[in-house]
């Protein structure tokens, strides 16, 4: 059993005030193998370029689960970010949920971050709003732009301490946080507070799983 922690450990502080290019993984690329029930069902793949003093972030899902071989559920996300410090400056996403579309779009201006998305229409979210593309350990800290529909999301986050993790074919330490409220899942980071591993339920009960290549 995990033993619960206080969020602000000093373990999980530094992740938390640690440059967000630190969390940026040599190659400058995050990919996740998905599993649901532990079937593969697809991948999760983050890219990120340097523009001077702004990172681009390409986040590209394409998932597929079938029955007897054929396709019962797709889900594909397009999302592109950027980034200027620990600050988000833009999200630009386009979304396929079984058939369904969405689309978010929002920039950061004098007043916060200005939102459209499909599911939220037209708000102003706080400056230092993090999107849900997970990539950094400073996600955890502030409230959400939830990049599939584009949703305010609120969220309370408690510290489980750390794990050891698959990375490729071997293993690392990172750190657990249980995330609820609008937002339910388990996600870890490393020591460097580079995105690690993901959890969740599905919609039918099953569990999701990232495990980083």
């Amino acid at each position: 059993m995990i033993a619960r922690r206080p969020f602000l450990l000093a373990a999980s502080a530094a992740l938390f005030t640690a440059p967000l290019a630190a969390a940026i993984p040599p190659g400058r690329r995050l990919v996740f193998r998905v599993l649901r029930n532990d079937a593969e069902i697809g991948t999760h793949s983050l890219a990120f370029t340097p523009l001077g003093e702004v990172v681009q972030v390409e986040i590209a899902i394409d998932l597929a689960v079938r029955l007897l071989g054929i396709p019962v559920y797709r889900y594909t996300h397009r999302n592109r970010e950027r980034w200027a410090g620990d600050r988000l400056l833009a999200i630009d996403s386009e979304t396929d949920r079984n058939g369904t579309p969405y689309r978010v779009r929002a920039q950061a201006d004098g007043e916060g971050i200005s939102v459209e998305g499909s599911e939220s229409g037209r708000y102003v979210a706080p400056e230092d709003a993090a999107s849900t593309s997970y990539w950094h350990a400073r996600f955890l800290r502030t409230r959400k732009i939830d990049t599939q529909g584009g949703r305010l999301l609120t969220t309370r986050i408690e510290d489980l301490g750390e794990e050891t993790v698959p990375v490729g074919t071997a293993s690392a330490p990172a750190r657990r946080f249980r995330v609820s409220g609008d937002l339910t899942l388990d996600i870890w980071y490393d020591r460097a507070g580079t995105w690690s591993g993901l959890l969740f339920a599905g919609e039918d009960g099953s569990a999701i799983r990232y495990v980083r290549t």
